[in-house]
């Protein structure tokens, strides 16, 4: 049979090897080393090389050679049991294969190209609107259907279909854009200010009532406020804050009524407070910082989060783009609020069947409490007028009262939310609810083509992020023609000539010249004059100034979305939302903690972008970045407030990278319990570049069990005994099981949590008994796919550090599919490896590897 099999396999390589180019010490490495298990009638791994043609211009057969030589080449095959070939033959082998490999690669991407043509994901969509329109508070991103991911992120052509119900949102987000930068005013508009107390809102009387909120002179209980109702009484109004205990979610809403919005537009959001904390009878000083947050639960709009000091009042501000509207929609509870994030999920301690207990003051046990002033808003806040938007579509053109008697066409004004009046609102109702005193206005032109032809160059040049013909701008100069000749006034048809552009190809299309590349790879958005100047000039591929531009634009604020987007795919923070935490089980997990959790590993990855930290950093580091929220859940003393920070840690600390943050726990765990399968594909994709297997039909799932009855490694271990999962979870479980010692919301732990037949209140954990017990323990130990063994997450971390450059590579090669939306190939593999050649005596630095791409020919090739 060996016999027969040898003949069979030399005649399918004689007849076809010659083309492919594959030398003879390939030939005969496979048929010594491999045909005893992947011919006819083995076909192991279903593997029949027998009928394996080297046709490396055929895709399936290209791809199944690749595997072949990787395979042999990481020492995966032939297996250990098998006599192993010596490092000569296997180089031999390697070389001669690598090399037909490649040449029909080049080949393939001579002829087809690397990357190819895509549509502008979502997130791109929207940035680029609100560049182009000069709109930076521009939300249309959601309203879009949700965009596919291949290779790991939404940058790929075969990520990014397109059909009928893209094309009809499309067309609404521009709309709803150009809405939004149509003139609204001829003058700037007055600032107005509204100041809030608490003390005048039947919220606070309500919760004063429920001992949840107290009065507070200063660090003192005022004893003469209270409230039998919704009311407040103040025998002696002495009180100057109003102390709250509870935070606020759907049960409990913090409404700054009855302010709303007048206009759109920023807004500077201040407010007086301090933290305090209750010894379970009084007010009693605290180390610790308050957190207070503002936002629009019904639209899932958070505003930001600002820190207040312990003790003493200080008045501290954000600013926030404000919505006209807030509450003027009857119905619609969406009034900007705000939340005590410091404080707990405190129930109705003080109610009893016989009604609210009168000898009670606040909770019956120690908890944190913030203090509220006041809280004054302003706005809208215009540093320029006319506005920037304004001139991104008319330039400097005037605009005036439209009057009927005018004789020109009535222009369509910007929308207006429409609903109840409210207090807020100014009295003579210019800019009230129903817009009766509105004045109409109108851009005024006394050349109407000229202007439009002259405004049209410039849109387009940005629009299409290049320069545009003189035919481009007269096909546009048409739409404009017909609307006018029809009777549309002037800034009616000079906006239906840019809806044309925003929803033609050249717009939505993105393609591979290098402004474009770069910007969408740094900016996630279109490139900006200077780069559009350069490559007129033909001087942006020049590597000093491509250098150049990159480092400036790493300084620039919208850098920040290069950050969000590639950590959110690469590092899966999208998926923050996918599950939450069990309450019974992880009480202790807040809102609070989860935007921390974001935000640490967005900070921790800007660190190691501005530092040039080596990617090592990824797996074991001497820093963190770190705020009180997320130093408290890990156990880290002495860091107070709630700005993240830059925190140096002891050399055997076991926080800081990427797999000791609470975000990545979170995100490869369910609500109950933790995943090592999940977490071990987590470090294989994310961390090391190897993509797993997925898992076979039928091979089932570990449920969770909460009763603590059994392990996940108990389960896991019953799951191994499946021929067809053993290989695969050998390969997984390993790096999940040392991850084990984090629990679902990132905290250590050394036992498992099981759920409890009753509430225990020898521990007070977020103002209530917990319902849960500490049960069996936590084995972090384990031994990897090549045979080494560790005994703790400690132990992995050092054995994943030890491969610097194998580090590197895998962050190189998700960075490089991310920059040009093309996976790496196997004829880039020689170019990964000069990137890396090129930063190793910088360590990999992640900033010196991100340079390294840009100027690789890999990152301009279309």
């Amino acid at each position: 049979m060996r016999f027969v099999l040898r003949l069979i396999l030399l005649s399918t390589f004689g007849a076809t090897l010659v083309h492919a180019e594959l030398p003879p010490p390939g030939r005969s490495f496979i048929e010594k080393r491999c045909m005893d298990c992947h011919d006819s009638g083995t076909k192991k791994g279903n593997l029949d090389l027998t009928a394996l043609k080297p046709d490396f211009g055929d895709e399936d057969s290209f791809e199944l050679w690749v595997k072949v030589h990787d395979r042999i080449a990481s020492g995966e095959m032939p297996p250990k049991k098998s006599a192993q070939p010596g490092e000569g033959e296997v180089k031999a082998a390697l070389t001669g294969l690598s090399a037909s490999l490649a040449g029909a690669d080049v080949e393939r991407q001579r002829r087809e190209g690397r990357t190819g043509l895509r549509r502008l994901s979502r997130v791109e969509f929207e940035n680029t609107l609100r560049d182009v329109l000069a709109l930076p508070a521009l939300r249309v991103a959601h309203e879009l259907p949700p965009d596919g991911k291949a290779h790991g992120f939404d940058r790929s052509p075969a990520a990014l279909d397109f059909s009928f119900v893209h094309l009809a949102k499309h067309l609404a987000a521009v709309d709803a854009a150009l809405n939004m930068a149509t003139p609204a005013f001829v003058e700037k508009p007055p600032v107005f200010t509204y100041r809030w107390y608490p003390w005048s809102t039947t919220v606070i009387g309500t919760l004063t009532g429920f001992k949840e909120a107290i009065g507070l002179i200063g660090m003192k209980r005022d004893e003469t406020f209270y409230a039998k109702s919704s009311r407040i009484t103040d025998d002696e109004p002495k009180a100057t804050a109003i102390g709250l205990f509870r935070l606020g979610d759907e049960s409990a809403r913090y409404r700054v009524s009855p302010f709303t919005p007048v206009l759109d537009g920023v807004h500077r959001i201040r407010v007086s407070g301090y933290s305090f904390a209750w010894d379970g009878k009084q007010v009693v000083p605290t180390q610790a910082h308050g957190a207070l947050s503002f936002g629009i639960l019904a639209k899932g709009l958070s505003y930001g989060t600002v820190d207040l000091p312990p003790n003493n009042a200080e008045a501290v501000e954000l600013t926030a783009w404000l919505e006209r509207g807030g509450g003027m929609a009857p119905g619609v509870p969406d009034e900007l609020m705000f939340s005590p994030e410091t404080c707990e999920r405190l129930p109705h301690y003080a109610q009893t069947k016989k009604g609210i207990r009168e000898d009670m003051h606040g909770p019956p046990h120690p908890v944190p409490g913030v203090a509220v002033e006041w809280i004054e808003i302003e706005g809208p806040l215009h540093e320029t007028w006319p506005p920037a938007s304004q001139r991104a579509l008319f330039g400097e053109l005037p605009v005036s009262v439209w009057k009927a008697e005018s004789g020109v066409p009535k222009p369509v004004q910007q929308i207006w939310p429409r609903g109840r009046a409210v207090s807020s609102q100014p009295r003579d109702n210019t800019y009230g609810t129903r817009n009766e005193k509105r004045p109409v206005v109108q851009v005024v032109s006394t050349a109407p083509h000229e202007d439009a032809r002259r405004l049209l160059g410039s849109f387009l040049r940005g629009a299409f992020r290049r320069p545009v013909k003189e035919a481009e701008v007269a096909r546009h100069m048409d739409v404009f023609n017909k609307r006018l000749t029809a009777g549309d006034p002037f800034q009616d048809a000079l906006k239906e000539a840019y809806r044309a552009a925003l929803t033609s190809p050249d717009f939505m299309l993105l393609g591979s010249d290098l402004a474009s590349r770069l910007s969408y790879f740094l900016w996630a958005g279109p490139p900006d004059e200077a780069l559009i100047a350069l490559v007129e000039r033909d001087e942006l591929r020049k590597p000093e100034v491509l250098r150049a531009q990159s480092e400036r634009m790493l300084r620039d604020a919208k850098a920040r979305r290069f950050i969000e987007n590639f950590t959110g795919q690469w590092l899966r923070l999208r998926e923050i939302d996918a599950t939450q935490p069990d309450k019974t089980l992880y009480p202790e997990f807040t809102g609070l903690l989860q935007e921390s959790m974001v935000a640490e590993t967005r900070a921790f990855f800007t660190e190691l972008l501005s530092k040039d930290l080596g990617a090592v950093h990824f797996v074991k580091s001497d820093f963190a970045m770190l705020n009180q929220t997320l130093a408290q859940h890990y156990g880290i003393a002495d860091v107070t407030g709630h700005e993240l920070r830059r925190v140096s840690l002891p050399p055997d600390a076991l926080r800081g990278p990427f797999l000791a943050q609470a975000s990545i726990h979170k995100i490869t765990a369910n609500g109950t319990t933790t995943s090592p399968v999940r977490r071990g594909a987590f470090v294989l994709e994310q961390i090391l570049g190897i993509v797993p297997k997925p898992p076979p039909p039928g091979a089932g799932s570990i449920e969770p069990d909460t009763r603590g009855t059994t392990t996940v490694r108990e389960q896991l271990a019953k799951h191994k005994t499946l021929a067809t999962c053993a290989g695969c979870h050998a390969q997984l479980d390993p790096y999940g099981f040392a991850l084990e010692r984090f629990d679902v919301t990132g905290a250590w732990r050394d036992q498992y949590r099981a759920s409890h037949a009753r509430e225990d209140f020898s521990r007070i954990v977020d103002g209530r008994g917990v319902w849960y017990h500490y049960n069996k323990p936590v084995d972090a130990s384990g031994e990897l796919a090549d045979g080494r063994a560790f005994h703790d997450y400690a132990a992995l971390r050092d054995m994943l550090a030890a491969d610097e450059r194998g580090l590197a590579r895998a962050f190189v090669q998700h960075l490089i599919v991310y920059a040009t939306g093309a996976p790496v190939s196997f004829a880039d593999r020689r170019e990964v490896e000069r990137i890396l050649d090129r930063s190793s005596a910088a360590h990999y630095g992640v900033r010196t590897l991100l340079m390294e791409i840009i100027l690789s020919p890999l990152f301009a090739r279309p």
